[in-house]
């Protein structure tokens, strides 16, 4: 029990770290050096997001088997579950200062190549936190119900629904996260109306198989009639972040360039 404490501590003093290193960056590249901010005091930033991703994620990793297997003396204990409640609070403060992070590299992507190289992508950090929380969806579920731990206010889900209307209808933000991250099939499977390969590049950014994607999906010809989705015949001629779609299936972040036949 101790051990535990030790490690949700160890990685709240981590990803503090790593948040401040992302915003003396952020700053950098946003307006350049000044009297506050110097290219050496950058590269000293830099070194800690660099160096830190493989320690970090070493540490969630041991976290989250350390949860588990006090899972049962953590739910029967107030303080347990208050110091929990605390440490998943940071976990989400720290996924939004990575979406941020990301975000800003997006825009500022010529400046950010020339501080960490080519080799290495500043959405790692969100991609770990992201998969992170796939793995420990159902510690996050119990606590949200059981002890008032909140949604984060970007939660990528929110509004998901909306935003991929134009593509099939009759399915909840809830739905979509059960299907994206749990492998929920769509209930009454939601009739696709968009272009079939913008379902094939959902599918594939999603690591989900085509079989998958018709168990959760009517698709149909231009007359209604039913048809089978193809990942082959109704596959993307171009690359993946020309389809409309990308951007969306992107934001959830639980995302696998590697499709399944």
């Amino acid at each position: 029990m101790v051990r535990r404490s030790e490690l949700m501590m160890n990685i709240r003093n981590m990803t503090a770290a790593v948040a401040d290193a992302m915003a003396a960056v952020s700053l950098f590249v946003k307006h350049g050096e000044d009297e506050s901010t110097t290219l050496g005091g950058c590269r000293f930033e830099r070194d800690i997001i660099h160096d830190s991703y493989g320690p970090l994620k070493d540490l969630y990793s041991e976290a989250l088997d350390v949860i588990r297997e006090d899972w049962n003396i953590i739910i029967q204990n107030d303080l347990m579950m208050e110091e929990l409640k605390v440490f998943l609070e940071a976990c989400n403060r720290f996924h939004t200062v990575s979406r941020e992070f990301e975000e800003l590299a997006e825009a500022h992507d010529a400046e950010i190549e020339d501080l960490f190289g080519e080799d290495w992508r500043p959405i790692e950090y969100l991609i770990l936190i992201c998969s992170w929380e796939k793995e420990a969806d159902a510690i996050y579920m119990y606590c949200r119900r059981n002890c008032g731990l909140g949604i984060r206010l970007d939660d990528p889900y929110r509004g998901i629904a909306l935003r991929l209307r134009r593509f099939f209808t009759g399915a909840t933000d809830e739905d979509i996260r059960e299907f994206v991250m749990n492998g929920v099939s769509l209930a009454g499977r939601p009739r696709w109306i968009g272009d079939k390969n913008q379902a094939v590049v959902m599918g594939m950014m999603l690591g989900k198989s085509c079989k998958e994607m018709n168990d959760s999906f009517r698709f149909t010809l231009t007359d209604g009639n039913p048809v089978k989705l193809h990942y082959k015949r109704h596959g993307p001629r171009l690359d993946l972040d020309q389809y409309e779609i990308y951007g969306i299936i992107k934001s959830l972040q639980d995302v696998t360039i590697q499709g399944k036949d």
